[in-house]
């Protein structure tokens, strides 16, 4: 036979095999010698200590050990190697690198050589940390379990008004381990401030009781345990090591040595009452999972128990109550026999007082209430004592005589009395006295019908609802929204006719508010403005809603002109105020630009007869004076626009020209146009109108805004706004059309209705049409329509041309005759320095002083008061044009017809009726060049015109 031949490690293939084999076990093998130091290890050593196996041979096994268990290994060990015993089994705790320890199944036996001597011991170590720990997991458990059974009992067996709590801390500590086991209740003082107080307490022994602790009575929770309130509150736990608390809590629990605690709080009817919890004063470690549970079950043994005892104790309290309610009540109770002897069994003591007939009365004679009772009850009486069962529990009314003639109403209310074979025998009843009710209701039926006579007399329409439903409806609701009868009306809910308001926020519904205001929509579909005015009373006996609507549609038709009046008012001073602010600093620019062109012309240009090339240089700046002088006048163009909103709070009717107000609505809307349609103007030769010039304009802007607005975006290509003016006999004609989605024929009738809209809520008020239909009437006009689906609208808007008559106001300044004039003494007047400026280059060929307010212009002339011709701005800051004229006309008579207002376009009230009141020219910025030297130069010329 051959035999294996050994590696050059010195081993044979059998013992390599035989090594693989105990390297793959789980299980640690291991050998000792003598001395108890290792010498063998395999691999699962490291697996279940953590240390290396080269590290640990050589070094004595018991150092390994958890120092508890070295002595009882030790003594293991000695048993073995003196041969007492073959082998050795027991459990121990080894060390594991990171600082912890795992239990271990030692298995152990001496190893010899071949003559027999001791070498040592080997043996295998099996990890049994996870059953070691399920095993104490249920031994933990199953104490307590044990524990809270014995809490139970003991809870149970707690005397009324006795300590409910001392019995049931003992076998919570005793099974946890824990130092300390207590319970605090929590209460309000006077201040509602919420604080707690130590009831019952359980100590360890040698651990210090604090139940005497005069701290932990009457504990504000706030601010040392504002943390513990939400967590309690909620029923969550207070838990961890007091350490990780905050400072607060440490003061309070550092001085009774707890190092960890477990709260949980004690909840009646889901209201915190208190707290229970555990104490560790030894160790300071978190609770796991089993304490937790222990402590919540036992937190909800008490909960229950002190749940019980308040239900008890509010059984009590309201049985006590019963009996005294029983005692003092007002109604009579009764049992009434059926069979021998048949009468009153029983009849409580209020009777006397009640029906004047006590107790006595009524068990003497079986008859009494036959007789007393009211002759057309006498059958519902016998019914209600002789067959109760066919009341099945509903009430039944009578009327009872007392001995003093006076009658009552006795509301019974009667249950059936039966024995072992279900027989009736008895009845039990309570009757209550309803007369001041039955008074009442005959009083309320009187009033009713008083109410119906009063509606029916009423001048508005009204309604009376139950249950949402019309069950009355006066003649005034019923002609106002066009029926013919009441029963029409009836059993209709009286929301149907009524719609939300546009921008009240008031949305329609089956509820409505005590008072609103509505629109009420007629069976023809007009609509009406209404205040609507609800009121719940008893009608018919039942509860009920009376509804009242007031007509207010001319009221807040009104009061929306006002409310737009001031609104376009308001536009308009800002637009005044605007121009007037562009019109100062625009008037020398203009003017400073065409002084820059006109020396340009003179200076730059050759002369007569001579030939000759301006440098390039030149020729690009004329070029660029001449934009400028464009964008200048197209801003002073913009201006005069804006003039036109800066007088619509005023009514009166004056020359105005169409062409010019349709100009300004253009402007003005070109932005809502510009993306829908393209505008069209097809002007005819027509005269001016008699309007109001602010009101026509609002009027045009609504109808052009509503003709864009009835055409979708993005379709500018195919859809076009076109207005179109024309002459109708003495009548002047301005038509809006659109090419956009049309009218529908349904509502064409209404769309100049109060309120009425088509457009979605939030987007219109339902009042521009009406409000247009308005102004144009207001004006002796007519506002027309006429509309295809899906084709477009056109709206016809006819005015008035004025009667021929006199100027209203003198002709414009007229251009001077000769072209020089003499020179002047010319004072200008205005708060802006550079416009003075611009007057004084432009009458260069006068003698021009300036004053930049109105006290210099006087301080000027009371130096010197001869001037020619006085240029006085209207509106300054100090002195106002008019202060300055009236001033002037005191202390230098005849001075002030030489004066020329001008103005930047924003008036005042007063200063807009002075110029209409005073003869003087009136000059606007920015200034028309020649008008200016010709007005100077007719006062330099010829004076002032003669005083009228």
């Amino acid at each position: 036979m051959q035999m294996p031949f050994p590696r050059p490690d010195g081993t044979t293939p059998t013992e390599r095999r035989f090594r693989q084999v105990i390297d793959t076990l789980q299980e640690v093998v291991f050998q000792t010698d003598m001395e108890r130091r290792w010498v063998f290890l395999n691999p699962a050593w490291t697996e279940v200590t953590g240390f290396p196996v080269e590290e640990c041979l050589g070094r004595n096994a018991l150092d390994f050990v958890h120092p508890d268990d070295r002595e009882r290994t030790l003594e293991v060990c000695k048993t073995l190697l003196t041969r007492e015993r073959e082998f050795v089994q027991h459990e121990v705790r080894y060390l594991t690198r990171d600082g912890g320890f795992r239990w271990v199944d030692v298995f152990a036996r001496v190893t010899i050589d071949e003559d027999g001597t001791l070498l040592g011991m080997a043996g295998t170590l099996n990890d049994i940390t996870e059953r070691k720990r399920t095993s104490d997991a249920l031994a933990r458990r199953e104490r307590y379990l044990t524990a809270l059974v014995d809490m139970q009992q003991r809870l149970l067996s707690v005397s009324e008004g006795g300590d409910l709590y001392g019995p049931a801390l003992a076998p919570l500590g005793q099974a946890s381990g824990a130092s300390r086991v207590y319970v605090f209740e929590t209460h309000t003082d006077a201040q509602r401030a919420l604080l707690c107080s130590q009831r019952a307490e359980w100590c360890a022994p040698g651990v210090i009781p604090e139940i005497d602790n005069p701290m932990l009575q009457g504990l504000p929770m706030k601010p040392d345990l504002e943390r513990w309130i939400p967590l309690l509150e909620r029923g969550e736990v207070v838990a961890g090591r007091v350490a990780t608390f905050p400072s607060s809590e440490r003061a309070l629990l550092d001085p009774q040595g707890v190092l960890s605690l477990l709260v949980l709080p004690l909840r009646v009817q889901g209201r915190l009452v208190g707290f229970v919890g555990f104490d560790n004063c030894y160790e300071a470690r978190e609770w796991d999972r089993l304490e937790v549970d222990l402590l919540s079950a036992a937190s909800g043994a008490i909960s229950v128990a002190l749940e019980r005892r308040a239900s008890e104790r509010a059984l009590r309290e309201h049985e006590h109550r019963f009996r005294q309610l029983a005692e003092n009540a007002s109604d009579v109770l009764y049992l009434y026999r059926r069979e021998a002897p048949r009468g009153f069994a029983y009849v409580s003591r209020v009777a006397h007082a009640k029906l004047g007939l006590g107790p006595e009365a009524h068990y003497a004679d079986p008859e009494l209430w036959y007789r007393q009772v009211h002759p057309e009850d006498r059958a519902a009486l016998e019914r209600l004592l002789e067959s109760p069962q066919s009341v099945d529990g509903a009430t039944v009314e009578l009327r009872f005589l007392r001995p003093d003639g006076s009658l009552l109403w006795l509301e019974h209310v009667v249950a059936p009395v039966t024995d072992a074979a279900g027989r009736v025998v008895a009845v039990e009843g309570l009757a209550r006295d309803i007369t001041e009710r039955r008074q009442v209701e005959e009083a309320l039926k009187r009033s009713e019908a008083s109410l119906r006579a009063l509606m029916e007399g009423f001048p508005d329409p009204a309604a009376i609802e139950r249950d949402g439903h019309i069950v009355y409806a006066n003649a005034v609701l019923v002609t106002t929204l066009g029926f013919a009868r009441a029963e029409e009306l009836v059993g209709r809910r009286l929301s149907e006719f009524l719609a939300d308001v546009p921008g009240t926020g008031v949305t329609s519904g089956d509820s409505t508010p005590l008072t609103s205001e509505r629109r009420l929509v007629l069976r023809d579909g007009r609509t009406r403005v209404v205040e609507l005015a609800s009121l719940p009373l008893r009608f018919d006996g039942q509860p009920a809603v009376v509804s009242i609507a007031r007509d207010v549609t001319e009221q807040r038709q009104l009061r929306a002109r006002l409310t737009l009046a001031d609104r376009l008012a308001s536009v308009g001073t800002l637009a005044a105020g605007i121009a007037h602010e562009i019109n100062n600093p625009l008037a020398f620019v203009v003017s400073n630009l065409g002084f820059l062109s006109d020396e340009f012309r003179r200076h730059l240009s050759p002369g007569p007869g001579v030939r000759g090339v301006r440098p390039p240089d030149v020729v690009e700046w004329q070029e660029v004076l001449g934009e400028a002088c464009e964008g200048a006048e197209r801003v002073r163009q913009i201006v005069r626009q804006l003039k036109t909103f800066s007088r619509p709070d005023e009514e009166r009717m004056t020359p105005v020209d169409v062409h010019a107000v349709l100009d300004s609505v253009v402007m003005m809307a070109a932005n809502e146009i510009r993306h829908r349609a393209r505008l069209r103007r097809d002007y005819g030769d027509v005269p001016q109108v008699m309007a109001n010039e602010g009101r026509l304009c609002q009027v045009f802007l609504n109808l052009v805004v509503n003709a864009a607005q009835a055409i979708p975006e993005g379709s500018a290509h195919g859809h076009e706004v076109v207005l179109i003016t024309r002459v109708s006999g003495e009548q002047v004609v301005v038509e809006v059309r659109d090419t956009g989605s049309g009218i529908a024929p349904e509502v064409m009738g209404r769309i100049f209705d109060p309120f009425f809209t088509t457009k979605p809520v939030g987007v219109g008020t339902g009042l521009g049409l009406s409000i247009c239909h308005g102004i144009i009437t207001g004006m002796g006009g007519d506002i027309q329509v006429e509309s295809t689906v899906g084709q477009g609208s056109t709206f016809r808007v006819v005015l008035p041309a004025p009667q021929p008559g006199p100027a209203v106001r003198a002709p414009d300044v007229p251009e001077p005759v000769a072209p020089v004039a003499p020179r002047g003494r010319v004072l200008v007047v205005d708060d802006e320095p550079a416009v003075g400026r611009v007057l004084q280059r432009l009458l260069r060929g006068h003698d021009v002083e300036v004053a930049t307010s109105g006290r210099q212009a006087l301080e000027r002339m009371s130096r010197a008061p001869g001037f020619d011709a006085v240029l006085c701005d209207v509106m300054m800051p100090d002195l106002a044009g008019r202060d300055v004229y009236e001033a002037v006309r005191r202390e230098y008579p005849g001075l002030e017809r030489r004066f020329v207002f001008v103005s930047g376009g924003a008036f005042t009230a007063g200063a807009r009726e002075f110029l209409e009141r005073i003869p003087n020219p009136l000059l606007e910025k920015p200034f028309d060049e020649a008008r200016v030297r010709g007005a100077v130069e007719e006062l330099v010329r010829h004076g002032p015109p003669d005083a009228v």
